[in-house]
């Protein structure tokens, strides 16, 4: 059966033979828009956005081959399959298709019978590789959350009332929470859930590369679709939202306020249909009051918020969690699961973890690299954590630190150690962040980190 909800565009120079696919495709219960040239093509898929493109490959001026090649090139195609066309059809031509992204080849005169199974298949393949990217996409966010102490069940209790309307979410918390699997588990008990979850990290991004991210572009005839776009219908989930420029904040609410967009250096408004999830690490309000976020933007995202407990908050979730980090690491790494001491679970369980569950899950792999199906005992866990050892476990009855029985130097590397893994923790392993958190010169910053040896990668997320 075809897909009558399917658009086609058909492209060819020749009225003759536009007219009559526009026909048989139309007869068959498709919706048909026509180009006669490469111009005419790049509009009408711009704007129509087809399920399946005909495109004939010899016409005058630019040919099809360049378009297609345009067209994949600049990621336009997504799961549109493209049929090449052409009345001088040769084996070269065929391969040469094929090699640049179309997904069949067919010679004129059409047949009719060949033409609509073309057709009828490259619409199913399309269908098959966007459910197979869902699948792909649920299985790999397929982590469970573990809810053993009551901020954990609250927390699932705000996802599961959230989940199934399409109210937008504010998720705040501290850095290495798991604000993302969060977003994810908001998504994924939605309505949208069907669709594509589509994150924008801004922590990553140049701040001048996150208009063109977000809206798309338009330049020349090129287009190039944002993440507005190839989220539609599902989620968009914005990663550090404080991050946004006021400019590119003044374009964002306009966007959702309206409801549409333009793409950078377009001209045409873009329908928005996308659910919006923000995150941020930091203090709205105080980015609110000092300025730096617009006050409209932050009542416009925070509909519903949701604050993500720290890890020293869900002590009963730590056995559970380790546990399951030690499975999993085990199984990336192709490492026998080590067994666990009663006393070395206990010190895990009873560390503060400032870097909460990205930390956790850092120092149950290094656990699992350096001791290869040992048992892990206190010893072991003490030297996996290092500096971060040195800030002491929740409950310890002596409240100075041990590297006060040290001397002078030894004692004082040891607290820079233990200072700046807590800070690049808190700023997500962003050392030029760190240098102006705590107002070091970054050279000598990145110096000092080197001779300690702490890795800023192990606090990015």
């Amino acid at each position: 059966m075809p897909n009558t909800s399917a658009h086609i565009l058909v492209v060819d120079d020749e009225p003759d033979i536009r007219n009559i696919l526009q026909d048989i495709l139309q007869d068959e219960g498709y919706s048909v828009s026509v180009a006669e040239n490469a111009e005419q093509a790049r509009i009408r898929f711009k704007e129509d956005q087809p399920h399946l493109v005909m495109l004939d490959i010899w016409m005058p001026g630019e040919d099809g081959m360049s378009v297609l090649k345009h067209w994949v090139e600049t990621e336009q195609l997504q799961n549109t399959p493209v049929v090449m066309i052409s009345g001088h059809g040769t084996v070269e031509n065929a391969v040469e298709a094929v090699r640049l992204g179309a997904y069949d080849f067919l010679e004129k005169p059409l047949s009719t019978g060949k033409l609509l199974l073309s057709v009828e298949r490259g619409l199913e393949n399309a269908s098959l590789r966007r459910e197979n990217q869902k699948l792909k996409s649920r299985l790999k966010s397929d982590d469970p959350m573990i809810a053993n102490s009551d901020a954990s069940r609250e927390l699932m209790r705000h996802i599961q009332l959230l989940g199934p309307t399409d109210s937008w979410v504010f998720i705040t918390g501290e850095s290495g929470t798991g604000k993302h699997l969060v977003a994810k588990k908001v998504h994924e008990n939605s309505p949208r859930a069907e669709n594509a979850f589509v994150e924008l990290n801004l922590a990553a991004m140049p701040a001048e590369n996150v208009a063109q991210a977000l809206f798309g572009s338009e330049h020349g005839g090129n287009v190039v679709l944002g993440r507005f776009e190839a989220a539609k219908g599902g989620t968009l989930f914005i990663n550090e939202v404080l991050d946004l420029t006021l400019e590119t904040q003044n374009k964002l609410y306009s966007a959702l306020q309206e409801r549409q967009f333009l793409r950078v250096g377009g001209t045409q408004y873009v329908e928005l249909d996308v659910r919006v999830i923000v995150t941020t690490s930091g203090n709205p309000q105080n980015a609110v009051s000092e300025g730096l976020f617009r006050e409209d933007l932050y009542y416009h995202l925070n509909v519903i918020p949701i604050d993500v407990p720290p890890l020293r908050q869900r002590k009963q979730d730590l056995p559970e969690l380790i546990a399951m980090f030690i499975e999993g690491v085990a199984q990336k790494t192709n490492a026998p699961a080590p067994d666990i001491t009663v006393a070395a679970l206990q010190w895990l369980t009873d560390f503060h973890w400032p870097g909460n569950v990205r930390q956790l899950q850092n120092i149950v792999q290094r656990l699992i690299i350096l001791n290869m199906g040992k048992v892990i005992d206190v010893a072991q866990v003490e030297s996996a954590l290092g500096g971060d050892a040195n800030i002491k476990p929740e409950g310890v009855s002596n409240e100075m630190p041990d590297y006060f029985d040290h001397d002078m130097r030894s004692a004082k590397e040891s607290f820079e150690k233990a200072y700046l893994s807590y800070h690049l923790g808190k700023v997500d392993g962003n050392v030029s962040a760190l240098a102006k958190k705590i107002g070091l010169e970054r050279t000598h910053l990145y110096r000092k980190l080197k001779n300690l040896n702490i890795n800023a990668k192990d606090a990015k997320s």
